[in-house]
């Protein structure tokens, strides 16, 4: 990839401001909106869907399959598709074929248009533009398959008699769409997921759903009367944090209870909004509960249920023809039909409010690999401070209850606990950022310990950069008993951070992404995403974490392209998706060499192999290092999806262009040129941040329909990633701390020059001509766009 490099000269220097070539000609409605028809199915066309939610399950026979979700051969509803790779110690470019798991002629209600409104808010908030089967969740050990579909939850199962394509079959579920499922990981059988404000478990062996919390009334006509719910994020944790679910089961279950920890929201303080409803046209009204600045957030609750199984016995005529039918399915799973009984909630001894007293967001919740203890990452209304917690099962000592449960099911004066408690919750690690904001990511993973303490590798931005750490902290075996013991514990009610060493797994100026990392244990290597070689590059990398290197990181992906990266559990197979701003994507699988160095070797073509003409890979040398990728050259390519180039048809592709802006810094920016020589007028694309970087060397496609449309229509488009954005360090990111509508347009302008300023001579057709005075560059942009863009009219209209 090569990027120009942007000289601003006076618009005086030149051609006469406001000179074209040609009058812009004028389209009606009718011609632009055929026009966007047609370029919206020409960009299609090209953006063959990728594989997406990938899986990886080692089959008897030593094979692996690969689970996607796609878009098959002449279809157009995405739906789970699997391909099986061969275990070879040489590269190999056989091709690998992809087939249905799912059996096509099954009627998933797909076409029926049976989706909830919970489900459509959901698939907003999780930026979720598909049709079909949009998630689904693999049981590597059983090869047992759930996905939601269409107001309803599906089974897809192999066994004696059944290969795929399989023919799923639906389980029974409580009231309302099933939202975030979640197969028991010690019994898959059992499925609990949220329904309606409320915890629900379904499965196959069971007689009937099970409602296993009653934080919802059920009153959907009064919002106002109906302020909790259970088992689902408020709208701040999903929109802001992407947190979507709301509950988690304890992985490992050694005795006969299972445990769920679930979240509890309570929204009564929570302004309603009513807007008219999108999905009717006779003026119906919805409400929703939206937390304006400075109001009130929801308030989050940590709560724990458990249960227990038995042998349904008939009671009703109902029961018996139900246990009639569903003999096939009892015997299938080897047990008899169950039902469920001894249902107890808990909350904690202290609530986590009542512990951390400056708490306001739940960001991440889950289990440590022990099952015994609970984790959790808090945040501070103002995101200056998050604390990772460790809260022991015990903790959860205090029978609750719920007004409208069942009477024989809530607790009666005496307060029991699950099991004996004998430890505080610990606090492990503590972020503050005074000066910025501390931004929530997903990299935790717990290492085996010895005794009495807790080791893990965590991400931190405690160097101006978002970097691994091996962090190994002090577990008390008990809570403090003397005065003294009391007084060394801090006024949250909790103890630690009490870290007995951290080591740096990565450092530099550039930044681990926050997303994933795959961890072997066995050869004490941690792979993971960033952006070492160019912040315009999503990279693989691997670094030894025992004893951590920081300078023996290794690139394992080509120069040249963005990857998106999936591996599986034991870090001996990727499947690697790669674009640059000129190709789409195209997909890999690679196995993992060790010898004599971790490497990637290809492992088999799902289609034909690329053009290696078509797509760019060449090394650059701009403001960034160059860095050899060793044994991954064009010769030796496995695809998946094809990579195809965009100059096959009337679009130009983008450009990435850097420039110096005023403050020293450099900025990056795309450019979508229009066809053709001379002078065009230019629309400026905004953000400004925080959150979002839109300069990368990816294909973005569709999702820049807009772009490609004006510059199709004979428009300049730019886009620049001021200070502000993304992916650059906490200090670029926070310079519009306090400041913004002001840093990112200062440096739009200064890297735009639209208002008096034009490009070099080399640049006709750029959008930085003569022609780009006040009147002519207009400002535009999505989210946070259209407030930059405001107040680029009003300070500099």
């Amino acid at each position: 990839m090569d990027i120009e490099k942007m000289e601003l000269r006076e618009a005086g220097d030149g051609a006469a401001a406001g000179e074209y070539d040609r009058a812009p000609k004028k389209y009606s409605w009718a011609e632009v909106r055929q026009a966007v028809h047609d370029l919206r199915k020409e960009l299609s066309s090209l953006s063959t869907m990728v594989p997406m939610a990938i899986s990886f399950r080692k089959l008897g026979n030593g094979k692996t399959r690969i689970y996607f979700l796609r878009t098959p051969q002449n279809g157009w509803e995405i739906t789970l598709l699997y391909t099986d790779v061969t275990p070879s110690q040489q590269p190999s470019n056989s091709r690998l074929d992809w087939k249905p798991l799912i059996e096509s002629n099954v009627a998933l209600g797909v076409s029926s248009g049976k989706w909830s409104r919970e489900e459509q808010l959901l698939w907003e908030r999780q930026r979720v533009a598909a049709w079909g089967i949009a998630s689904y969740e693999l049981h590597p050990r059983t090869g047992r398959v759930l996905f939601p579909c269409a107001s309803s939850l599906f089974i897809a199962e192999e066994g004696p008699n059944q290969s795929p394509p399989l023919v799923p079959r639906s389980l029974s579920t409580g009231w309302g769409a099933p939202l975030t499922p979640a197969m028991c990981p010690s019994l898959p059988a059992l499925v609990a997921h949220a329904a309606r404000g409320d915890v629900w478990l379904a499965g196959d062996t069971l007689r009937r759903p099970a409602r296993l919390t009653y934080a919802c009334k059920g009153r959907d006509e009064r919002l106002a009367e109906d302020p909790r719910q259970a088992g689902v994020p408020c709208y701040v944790t999903q929109e802001e944090f992407s947190r979507y679910t709301g509950l988690w089961w304890q992985p490992k279950c050694d005795d006969d209870v299972f445990r769920i920890v679930y979240e509890e929201v309570d929204e009564s303080e929570v302004k309603i909004f009513s807007f008219p409803s999108s999905q009717s046209s006779s003026g119906e009204v919805e409400e929703f509960r939206f937390p304006r600045a400075g109001t009130p957030n929801a308030k989050s609750i940590l709560k724990l249920v458990t249960f227990r199984l038995q042998k349904a016995t008939p009671t009703t005529v109902l029961d018996y023809y139900q246990e009639g039918n569903s003999e096939r399915i009892v015997s299938e799973c080897g047990g008899d039909s169950l039902e469920v009984t001894d249902i107890r909630w808990y909350e904690l001894r202290n609530s986590l409010k009542e512990t951390f007293p400056w708490l306001e967001y739940l960001a991440r919740v889950g289990w440590t690999p022990c099952s015994q203890y609970v984790w959790v990452q808090l945040l501070d209304r103002k995101q200056q401070r998050l604390e990772l917690a460790l809260v022991p099962l015990g903790e959860f000592s205090a029978r609750a209850g719920y007004e409208n449960a069942p009477a024989d099911m809530n607790p009666g004066e005496t307060r029991e606990h699950p099991c004996p408690n004998t430890q505080p919750i610990q606090v492990l690690v503590t972020e503050t950022a005074p000066d910025a904001w501390v931004n929530v990511h997903d990299i935790l993973h717990f290492l085996p310990s010895s005794p009495g303490t807790v080791q893990f590798i965590w991400a931190s931005e405690e160097t101006g950069h978002l970097h691994l750490y091996l962090i190994t902290c002090a577990v008390p075996g008990k809570r403090a008993e003397t005065l003294i013991d009391m007084l060394s514990e801090d006024e949250s009610n909790a103890v630690g951070p009490n870290i007995i060493s951290k080591e740096a797994i990565t450092t530099g100026e550039w930044e681990v992404m926050g997303r994933k990392i795959w961890v072997d244990e066995s050869r004490g290597l941690v792979y993971f995403v960033g952006l070492r070689e160019t912040p315009l590059e999503r990279h693989l990398y691997v670094a030894p974490y025992n004893p951590p290197r920081p300078h023996q990181v290794a690139l394992l992906s080509s120069v040249g392209h963005s990857h998106t990266v999936d591996m599986d559990e034991d870090c001996s197979m990727a499947v690697i998706t790669s674009s640059n701003i000129s190709s789409v994507p195209s997909t890999r699988v690679y196995r993992v060499a060790h010898a004599p160095a971790t490497m990637l070797l290809p492992h088999g073509t799902l289609v034909e192999r690329a053009c290696s003409e078509s797509s760019d890979t060449r090394s650059f040398n701009g403001s960034w290092d160059s860095r050899s990728c060793d044994g991954d050259d064009d010769s030796e390519v496995s695809l998946l999806v094809r990579e195809r180039s965009l100059s096959g048809i009337d679009v130009p592709p983008p450009q990435i262009l850097s420039t110096r802006l005023s403050c020293g810094l450099m900025a990056y920016c795309t450019l979508w040129r229009c066809a053709g020589a001379g002078r065009r007028p230019t629309v400026l694309h905004v953000y400004g941040g925080p959150e979002v970087q839109t300069v990368t060397n990816s294909y973005k496609g569709i999702r820049q329909l807009r772009m490609h449309m004006l510059a199709a229509r004979g428009f300049n488009v730019v886009a620049v990633d001021s200070r502000g954005s993304k992916h650059r360090g906490r200090a670029w990111e926070a310079a519009i701390k306090g400041k913004m509508g002001q840093v990112e347009l200062d440096d739009q302008k200064s890297s735009s020059g639209w208002r008096r300023r034009r490009a070099a001579s080399t640049w006709s057709a750029s959008p930085y001509t003569a022609g780009a005075t006040a009147g002519t560059c207009r400002c535009w942009g999505w989210r946070r766009g259209p407030t930059s863009s405001r107040c680029a009219w009003r300070a500099r209209p």
